[in-house]
């Protein structure tokens, strides 16, 4: 199991580099990506809520949306129903960044899986997915034990 782990993480240590590569012309790195990605697929949410969603805590992700939003790709502001709640939202370039990101994020898949046959690719994604079902369920469980 170690060396599994260990797989996992060089690989999205690879994915960030890459990325960061890739990506250095817009002027955001490899680790805020998830942010953009996270903001534009959920237009509006809180910043609560978005961290949630990428199991990052809520200072980490304040100071990510913080830089975003100073670089000009999402816009947060104060919930009129909550005061206490910031609402994030994308901005033209954002929405600019995030198709770039997803065409970035395609590459890569197509790169790392260039030698797989077209089942291997489906039984990865399948797998992928079943594991990734499985950390929600347990980060799900997890917040339950701690409130």
């Amino acid at each position: 199991m170690a060396t599994f782990m260990k797989n996992l993480n060089l690989i999205v240590q690879s994915a960030t580099l890459y990325r960061d590569g890739r990506l250095q012309n817009l002027g955001i790195n490899g680790c805020q990506t998830k942010y953009i990605l996270a903001v534009c697929n959920n237009e509006g949410a809180s910043q609560d809520a978005l961290a949630k969603m990428l199991f990052v805590n809520k200072s980490n992700a304040s100071r990510n949306f913080e830089k975003l939003e100073a670089s000009g790709f999402i816009r947060r502001s104060q919930s009129q129903a909550d005061k206490r709640v910031i609402n994030v939202y994308s901005t033209s370039a954002g929405r600019q960044a995030y198709g770039v990101i997803k065409q970035v994020n395609a590459d890569w898949r197509g790169l790392i899986t260039a030698n797989f046959s077209d089942e291997q690719k489906e039984l990865l994604w399948q797998l992928c997915d079943k594991l990734y079902k499985n950390a929600c369920e347990i980060m799900e469980d997890r917040d339950e034990t701690n409130a």
